[in-house]
């Protein structure tokens, strides 16, 4: 492993990689880890990665454990656009990361594989996780993987086909009477407690997500915007970080701008962006629940990877996520939940901030069939 310490980018304070740290201890911010990229540099080539299977093992030298808890996740297509691109006239090459081929139906499966793995390194004996749907199931899975008890805190409004497939890996589900911040705290005073290990939106899992953005560094050459859609801003800054790594790495030539949607029904982190303020918690309802996070654990990473990405933060109601899922299906193909249709919903509302020409990535986040109201609109007609 290649890791060198973690650190605070709020108070600069640096800790010991092998303690199992979720927060600084100077500040309480969460943590990032810092590679010693001179090492990687002399141990993996651009060559070398290129004979590798393409999935996400692709990367073991970027992720800080020694080895991943597998399901065959990563390796999801890069599909370009065959009529959304043509029927809004859009100008400029839009191309849809299919997250949900994964294997729980989410990206949070790249996550879950590394954070699982540390858990294990770490001598973890239990596991506690505070989630909307698809990290639960994400973690249930892994968890069961690695042969581990797992408790998931679901918030009041969790999707009950989520908690069907949590419930399937064998986890403890625990409902809350309260939003998703309110799960939250929950777990993390149980981990406070000693009463299981700490999973989540933390530092370990932002780097197994990495992934996504290593991959399409890979598929597609040079994109010039990623759109993904913000909830505990997890996936935008673990993207960013990728690029940036990437980079460093001589890997890629030039990094992306990062375009981040939120529900306008529970938008902290666009509401900043566009008023020049600090992430302030909201309390907010929006049918894509799996964005639903008012108080977002990795808002202020989100936000700093749209300023220096020199990107932009939009809002999309729950309407434009809607009818943006149903285009994603009825003219693409692509069954997404409606947060997995959100960065296409803010990709066609903002489209004219994106100058024609460019190359533009769309990241489809979770699959349509984790939610109980399938349905895009169509009806079954009686023969």
């Amino acid at each position: 492993m290649h890791e060198k310490h973690l650190y605070c980018p709020d108070c600069s304070k640096t800790h010991p990689t092998r303690q199992p740290l979720f927060h600084c201890e100077g500040c309480g911010s969460s943590l990032e880890v810092v590679f010693d990229y001179d090492k990687i540099k002399r141990s993996l080539t651009r060559e070398k990665l290129e004979k590798r299977p393409f999935s996400h093992s692709r990367y073991l030298e970027l992720y800080p454990v020694g080895s991943l808890v597998s399901l065959g996740e990563g390796g999801t297509p890069l599909l370009r656009s065959r009529n959304v691109e043509k029927d809004f006239d859009l100008g400029f090459e839009l191309w849809f990361k299919c997250e949900y081929q994964n294997p729980t139906g989410s990206f949070k499966d790249r996550g879950s594989s590394v954070e699982i793995a540390r858990a294990l390194e770490s001598g973890a004996r239990s596991l506690v996780c505070a989630s909307t749907g698809n990290m639960g199931a994400s973690v249930a899975a892994y968890s069961a993987a690695a042969n581990l008890p797992c408790s998931v805190f679901i918030p009041k409004d969790a999707v009950s086909t989520k908690v069907r497939q949590i419930l399937a890996y064998g986890a403890r589900v625990n409902q809350v009477a309260a939003d998703y911040t309110s799960a939250a705290e929950k777990v993390e005073s149980l981990h406070r407690n000693k009463r299981g290990y700490l999973l989540g939106d933390y530092l370990y899992r932002r780097e197994g997500t990495k992934s996504v953005g290593f991959e399409i560094a890979e598929q597609i050459k040079n994109p010039d915007y990623v759109v993904c859609p913000i909830g505990n801003g997890t996936l935008i800054s673990a993207v960013w970080k990728a690029f940036c790594e990437f980079r460093t790495l001589g890997f890629l030539k030039t990094r992306p701008k990062m375009v981040g949607i939120q529900a306008a029904g529970c938008p902290p982190v666009a509401r900043a962006f566009e008023k020049g303020s600090p992430i302030r918690p909201v309390k907010g309802r929006t049918v894509a629940l799996a964005i639903a996070c008012g108080d977002p654990l990795d808002g202020d990473r989100a936000l700093r990877a749209l300023l220096e990405s020199k990107g932009f933060a939009g809002k999309v109601t729950d309407p434009e996520i809607l009818k943006a899922r149903d285009t994603l299906a009825k003219r693409e193909g692509l069954f997404a939940e409606p947060a997995g249709a959100a960065a296409l919903a803010g990709l066609l509302k903002y489209r004219g901030e994106i100058p024609r020409g460019k190359r533009v990535v769309c990241i489809v986040t979770g699959h349509g069939l984790k939610t109980p109201r399938t349905g895009t609109g169509g009806r079954v007609r009686k023969v």
